[in-house]
């Protein structure tokens, strides 16, 4: 009475076996798995940053501006805000640093970010202090700095402008909105509006201007130029960060970190090389981890 479901068995396995070795791959989606490693947060799953450096930056400013890695010099530049004069520390991909004492920033930073169409560091000062970029030296080290467009060209004395590299564009944030400026620095005359905290429709519009101000850094934005999780925030509550969709402002995964401290409401966050750095005002370290 077994013979007919033995052999029903037995042409499964063979056919499976055949199966694998035309398509591992569709073997593997059976089994629940496509064969490929899930990249960290796919789909909304929560993942957890692991330390990747420790940078311990000198005395002068109390906050850090932003870390803003340059791929053809393979050199990290870490800035601090709050005057021209506080430090710029600059450093390899082993965290050996290679700049100057008494390297400083040159303007009051605000925002950084690296150009690659210019294959620039450029960045945005405070108030009036306008745009700028870094001309660099053979060994990657700025020898003067560039105004390229004088007055408020932000949405506030402070904001921290970001390059969104997909559309060439700086993004600040105003509020739970971003304020979207061409990179002439002309207003683009568009805006994406954040759910904070909500992945869909069903959550709701998200969290309020005091909530958002009270449970993250309400004035550092990241971008990261993986689709569908392109802007980035730190949930100072939760010691996560949250990604979010440019198009839809909605939440789509979040990275845990391991955070023995709690991190700033403003400045003191940012991203480069796939590195989310958060700075300690205690100890003056910029952190940086990665997703794994």
């Amino acid at each position: 009475m077994y013979k007919p479901f033995l052999s029903l068995l037995l042409l499964f396995v063979f056919t499976q076996a055949a199966t694998a070795q035309k398509n591992p791959a569709a073997v593997n989606a059976i089994m629940g798995s496509t064969g490929e490693p899930e990249r960290p947060g796919k789909g909304g799953a929560a993942a957890t940053g692991r330390e990747f450096l420790r940078i311990t930056i000198p005395e002068g400013g109390a906050n850090g501006a932003s870390v803003v890695y340059h791929p053809r010099e393979k050199l990290y530049y870490a800035a601090q805000a709050g005057n021209a004069e506080f430090p710029l520390i600059i450093f390899d991909e082993s965290g050996k640093i290679v700049s100057e004492t008494g390297q400083a920033t040159l303007i009051d930073v605000r925002g950084l970010w690296y150009n690659p169409r210019t294959k620039q560091i450029e960045g945005n000062g405070y108030k009036e202090f306008g745009w700028f970029n870094y001309s660099l030296n053979r060994k990657g080290l700025p020898e003067k700095i560039n105004n390229t467009k004088e007055g408020r060209f932000q949405p506030d004395d402070h904001s921290a402008g970001v390059l969104n590299t997909q559309d060439n564009e700086v993004l600040f944030l105003s509020g739970t909105t971003i304020i979207v400026y061409n990179t002439n620095g002309t207003p683009a005359n568009r805006t994406i509006k954040l759910k904070i905290g909500s992945r869909s429709n069903a959550d709701g519009p998200g969290v309020d201007q005091a909530a958002f101000e009270n449970d993250y850094n309400y004035r550092s934005i990241i971008y990261t130029e993986r689709k569908g999780a392109e802007i980035g925030f730190l949930n100072i509550t939760k010691k996560q960060v949250e990604l979010y969709d440019i198009k839809t402002g909605y939440l789509t995964q979040t990275i845990s970190l391991p955070l023995d401290f709690v991190p700033e409401g403003y400045f003191n966050f940012s991203f480069s090389n796939d590195t989310y750095w958060v700075f300690n005002k205690t100890t003056r370290e910029w952190i940086g981890y990665r997703a794994k």
